[in-house]
């Protein structure tokens, strides 16, 4: 398996990253269940906002954080869906999306990052 192959610019640190190109496969066993479910978690990527302070990047203290997250929710079911969100460091929601479709949430991470590098 690879994981999802991401632009991620500079100023931002990856900090967990379980976020694979695999598609979902139902159990044969169980209603709804996902047989592959490690793939389909609520913790697959967390990506943080460094700073810059005399010419080197640090992470900063958690109430000027912006972080990246994705998760699957519900976590290991079919019916579930990838849910991004961009959040401060008290996880208050700043914006988020959720799709079935990997790559989406991909693209819509990426211009997130960029706009996010802008301010």
């Amino acid at each position: 398996m690879n994981l999802i192959q991401l632009k991620v610019p500079a100023g931002y640190a990856v900090v967990y990253n379980k976020f694979y190109d695999v598609e979902p496969i139902l159990s044969e066993d169980s209603d709804d269940f996902i047989e592959n479910w490690g793939f389909f978690t609520e913790d697959l990527l967390q990506i943080i906002k460094l700073k810059i302070k005399k010419g080197k990047w640090y992470v900063p203290e958690r109430e000027d954080t912006i972080l990246f997250d994705i998760g699957w929710y519900p976590d290991s079911n079919i019916n579930g869906e990838y849910s991004l969100q961009l959040v401060d460091g008290e996880w208050n929601e700043i914006k988020s999306i959720s799709s079935k479709d990997r790559f989406v949430i991909k693209e819509v991470l990426e211009e997130w990052m960029e706009e996010q590098q802008r301010i």
